[in-house]
Formats: structure tokens, C-alpha cells, sequence
């Protein structure tokens, strides 16, 4: 299976919700707690990613200065190094770098690097969860129909 097959099947289409590199943290706190999501992508005006700010990148930032909240920016707490993900990417890769790099949200992005979706660990285990009831359910019929 790959990418392209999880954002069709998502329920709310490609899931993307972004937020400019200059948003307060109150902002973006009230972005993933309105959207009820781990992270949000961080574009420019152009729509190309300039970073990530997930609930993780907002503890931390927390724990290192108690106001951090209430005076810092996007840009200032936010995952400047994105890893990425293309539609025709399998969801076995996306499982290993997943779990090899410990996230749980890629961005989708297309040939010109602009973002087309997101896909999150959920989204993978969904996908391998009905891949294997699907297995079952054709083993199922193979067996009954073979006596």
C-alpha cells in the first residue's frame, strides 16, 4: 500500500492544518487542541514547509522556560529539520522511519515540494490493521471455497 491510499481514505481528506512561523504558541496550542492533533505544519506565505511544531516541541519548550508560552514564537520552538514523505512512498517505509526516527507525523509533499498532506502514525497502523483483515477475510473464502 502506499501514501497516496492512506490521504484517500482519510475522513477529513489529507488532514492539513498549517500555521505561520511568526503565530504565538497560545495560537498554535489553541490550532491543535480546536483540530484535536499532535502537530502542526509550519509554511511561509508561498505554502513551503519551513518546519514542524508538534505537542512534543511545546513540552520541551516548557520545561526549558516556564513563560516560554505566553512570549515565544512558532519559529522558536519548531522542528526545523522535516522529514517528508511523497504520495508513491510505501506505507512499510514510512513505518520505518517512523519508528527509526521516533516520530509519529510526516508531511506529504508533492514533486514540488509543496504540501499535498500529513500522515501520522495513526494513519499507518489503520492502514496495516485493515491490510491484515483483508488477508484474513481472502484466506477465509480460499479455504471455504476449496471444499
Amino acid at each position: 500500500m502506499f501514501v497516496k491510499n492512506i490521504l484517500k481514505g482519510k475522513a477529513r481528506g489529507a488532514g492539513i492544518v498549517t500555521v505561520s512561523p511568526e503565530a504565538s504558541i497560545a495560537e498554535a496550542a489553541k490550532l491543535l487542541a480546536a483540530n484535536r492533533i499532535g502537530a502542526l505544519i509550519v509554511t511561509e506565505a508561498d505554502g513551503l514547509i519551513v518546519g514542524i511544531l508538534s505537542e512534543r516541541d511545546i513540552v520541551r519548550g516548557l520545561a526549558a522556560q516556564e513563560n516560554i508560552c505566553t512570549t515565544a514564537r512558532v519559529c522558536d520552538l519548531m522542528t526545523i529539520a522535516v522529514l517528508t514523505c511523497h504520495e508513491d512512498d510505501t506505507i512499510d517505509s514510512l513505518m520505518q522511519t517512523m519508528t527509526a526516527r521516533r516520530i509519529r507525523h510526516l508531511p506529504v509533499v508533492g514533486g514540488d515540494g509543496r504540501l499535498t498532506g500529513i500522515v501520522t502514525i495513526g494513519d499507518v497502523v489503520k492502514s496495516r490493521l485493515d491490510e491484515a483483515d483483508m488477508e484474513v477475510d481472502n484466506l477465509r473464502h480460499y479455504v471455504s471455497a476449496s471444499r
